[in-house]
């Protein structure tokens, strides 16, 4: 009775509001993104303060002097931010906006919600364009590329130039589709990132995690990896964050010195897009410098050498970071600035954002890594947590992330890639997957091990795989079914191993196998997963890392509560495939 009588006169009071700023206007006044975002701030504090005096009036008092108190309240609140409406210029319509009990979203609107996610995994990035009606959400792709990643004389490097370019196309594109953009979300792989210089001036060719810097850090590095495991609860990889910049300031101290800043790799982007500075606590977990209380851990950048000041401010996913810069707003012909909101931004956040999970049900990302994992309350950090290769990653919402880093498709984008220059024509996936589905009636037997440091980043994927497997040596000119056969095999058998641990780590079985990335598409592997594993693999939305950045878009806007409703809405509107074992 309380919420719904503070409901309906907050409502009262805001229709009074917007006819005192129209009649003050001199125009009829519009709807705008800038006008969305201040109200729903200001619907969100003016319904907290409210309904908090109204608990607490309806203990020590009787019911109608709570009203009394209510109804004061919201007056005071309301004409306090009168002239904020009115400069704005938000248009409020009963039909388009409501306030909502505690299972439905805060608004519920008429208008379509356009929302760009910026998609970025290290193989390749999208710009997709996520429509919103208040119950389904359409995702369609505008804008796919690749080609970032570039190699100088010490070895691999990103392009951030061309990444910029590629993403200013893809709202161009977004824009041809429909009238107006929201707001924009970006995720992306995580560990590597980005210096700002001391003019604020980013860093154009950020080092690739593969860089063999990123070992020379791992290996000189004063912890040891128990301790870095004990104090972040993340997994220990060489090619962290702490590890790399720890081998830039060896190697070169003004890299360090001469920095103001350090950012993640969507950080980077969100900070050419707004100019401000923020660190994605997702992104943040990728780096090896995070405590497990959530902050930077100042004993490690300590031993690492690096200055806690280099480190960006905190951001919670669903937050609003900032607004398109008006350079850009100039150079792309916007209407307005758009707000660029924080999600979840490192990819395999956003990605277990995107699968509808539930209990006793695992998630499996195949991108250029494979990562499989689950969602815990409470980070694990046990010692055989930790010499098992599981870690603990940034969820949303109290959630931690425990999984395992895989090798993944990079190696068998690799063969493509190697096969394709050779025989001077495109091997598509379909057609090596089929190659190697022939192998396998052959009674080839090869397998690889993936963890083999020597498909980390071969040169020459063929001379791998022969070296790892003598029997193949009679494929290596000619045929392309074994090599590729060894390689899914090999990616299998850790995704079997890996999920028995998982469920050992847990204490908790695994009935189903959520999959999203490009793996899913692969009929394949999924079914060689499905089979070896004797699970359910449950495959979409493939693009779950996008889906799960526009949900965080959504959240941020106040247009859907909290994750648990996203992942229903997906669910509506996501395809999925089910592959059953077969014997």
């Amino acid at each position: 009775m309380l919420v719904v009588t503070c409901s309906h006169f907050f409502l009262y009071s805001a229709a009074r509001l917007y006819r005192r700023a129209k009649d003050a206007s001199t125009g009829a006044v519009e709807h705008s993104s800038d006008g969305l975002l201040k109200f729903t701030s200001i619907c969100q504090s003016t319904r907290s303060l409210a309904e908090g005096r109204i608990k607490r009036a309806a203990v020590r008092r009787p019911f109608c002097r709570s009203e009394t108190a209510s109804r004061a309240l919201y007056r005071s609140k309301i004409k306090s931010h009168k002239a904020t409406f009115i400069k704005i210029g938000l248009r409020l319509r009963s039909d388009t906006v409501a306030l909502a009990g505690a299972s439905k979203p805060f608004f519920e609107r008429s208008k379509m919600i356009n929302c760009l996610v910026v998609d970025l995994g290290a193989g390749s990035g999208r710009a997709m364009l996520g429509r919103f009606d208040g119950k389904k959400i359409d995702l369609s792709e505008v804008h796919r590329f690749s080609g970032i990643e570039m190699r100088l004389d010490d070895g691999p490097h990103w392009d951030l130039n061309r990444l910029f370019e590629e993403i200013k196309k893809g709202l161009q594109l977004a824009l041809e589709r429909c009238a107006t953009i929201d707001s924009i979300g970006v995720d992306s792989w995580g560990v590597d990132y980005a210096l700002v210089d001391a003019s604020g001036k980013l860093q154009a060719a950020p080092h690739h995690y593969r860089h063999p810097r990123s070992q020379r850090g791992y290996d000189a590095f004063p912890l040891a990896p128990g301790e870095m495991f004990e104090r972040t609860g993340s997994q220990v990889l060489p090619i962290n964050t702490v590890y790399q910049l720890f081998s830039a300031g060896k190697e070169d101290p003004s890299v360090i010195a001469t920095s103001q800043r350090v950012l993640m790799i969507a950080d980077a982007v969100n900070y050419y897009l707004t100019g401000a500075v923020g660190g994605d606590l997702t992104l943040a977990r990728t780096s090896g410098l995070l405590s497990l209380d959530g902050k930077w851990d100042r004993s490690i950048c300590s031993s690492a050498g690096i200055p806690l000041g280099l480190l960006p401010p905190l951001t919670q996913p669903g937050t609003v970071l900032g607004r398109l810069r008006e350079e850009l707003q100039l150079e792309l012909r916007l209407h307005n600035r758009i707000p660029v909101i924080s999600v979840a931004a490192h990819d395999t956040a956003s990605a277990v954002c995107g699968l509808p999970l539930r209990t006793q049900e695992a998630f499996l990302i195949c991108g250029s890594w494979s990562i499989i994992g689950r969602e815990v309350r409470q980070a694990i950090t046990s010692e055989d947590a930790r010499l098992s290769g599981f870690g603990n990653e940034g969820g949303i919402e109290g959630r931690q992330l425990f999984l395992r880093s895989l090798n993944g498709l990079h190696l068998l984008q690799k063969l493509r890639a190697h096969w394709s220059e050779r025989v001077g024509h495109e091997i598509s996936f379909a057609q090596m997957s089929d190659l190697a589905t022939i192998a396998s009636t052959r009674g080839v037997s090869a397998s690889i091990n993936p963890s083999d440091p020597a498909f980390f980043d071969p040169p020459d994927i063929v001379t791998a795989l022969t070296r790892a497997c003598p029997e193949l040596a009679g494929c290596a000119n000619d045929d392309l079914g074994p090599l590729a056969l060894a390689v899914y095999r090999g990616l299998i058998e850790d995704v079997a191993e890996s999920l028995s641990a998982l469920e050992r780590q847990t204490h908790e079985p695994v009935a189903r196998l959520r999959v999203c990335g490009g793996g899913g598409q692969d009929a394949l592997l999924c079914q060689m997963i499905a089979n070896r594993t004797s699970r359910i693999v449950t495959v979409g939305p493939i693009e779950a890392s996008a889906w799960g950045n526009i949900a965080m878009q959504l959240i941020g806007l106040g247009l859907i509560e909290n994750l648990a409703a996203a992942r229903i809405v997906i669910e509506k509107s996501a395809d999925i495939l089910n592959y059953y074992p077969q014997k």
